[in-house]
């Protein structure tokens, strides 16, 4: 099955055309979905963060779509963020790697020595981060004396009760993520978009 020239009319938006994509070789249905349909049902899927399995949009369908399927349906753009994303999903699962902690690095790397030398340097911008806590590096003071401070110390009820009123976690991925200015859209460091109200 491939695309067909015959004119009729997409299920999902009702216009009419000719151009009905095969959404991947496991779908056995009729062609019934224009690929500018296909092409949004992918970018939907791409932003809600749904990476790892994204399915053929017909009625009952189930086929899931491969990387390849994925490259050939969506504009290049699309697809080097969707690349971007499957790569930042795969990298999450590793123990041992943690995200640059100062605003708008956006680097990233494994930190082999875990909690025994939990000073962790970046590589990109020299950034130091604590591994064991995954904060900014607390200078002076061990990750355990961190944790107390958090807990006990009045400014550490004061720095949280900011946090807890300027930031909220992303859905996806729980990243705490603070909005300054701007409008409601957010996009996490894990890709996943949401609206902030």
């Amino acid at each position: 099955m491939g695309a067909t020239d015959k004119t009729s009319i997409c299920s999902v938006c009702y216009n009419s055309t000719s151009e009905y994509p095969l959404v991947t070789d496991s779908c056995t249905h009729e062609l019934n979905i224009c690929r500018d349909c296909v092409t949004k049902h992918i970018r939907s899927e791409i932003l809600k963060g749904n990476i790892t399995i994204i399915q053929c949009p017909t009625t009952n369908c189930e086929a899931t779509l491969s990387y390849n399927d994925i490259k050939r349906l969506v504009p290049k753009d699309l697809f080097e963020r969707y690349g971007l994303f499957l790569l930042r999903h795969v990298i999450r699962q590793l123990e041992d790697f943690r995200w640059c902690k100062r605003q708008g690095c956006g680097w990233g790397q494994e930190h082999s020595s875990g909690d025994e030398e939990p000073i962790m340097t970046c590589h990109a911008c020299t950034f130091k981060t604590c591994f064991t806590c995954d904060v900014p590096w607390h200078e002076g003071i061990t990750c355990e004396q961190f944790k107390e401070t958090l807990e006990n110390d009045p400014h550490g009820a004061a720095n949280k009760a900011y946090h807890d009123q300027h930031t909220k976690q992303c859905p996806k991925c729980e990243w705490p993520i603070e909005k300054k200015e701007g409008c409601e859209h957010m996009t996490c460091i894990c890709g996943y978009e949401f609206c902030w109200l």
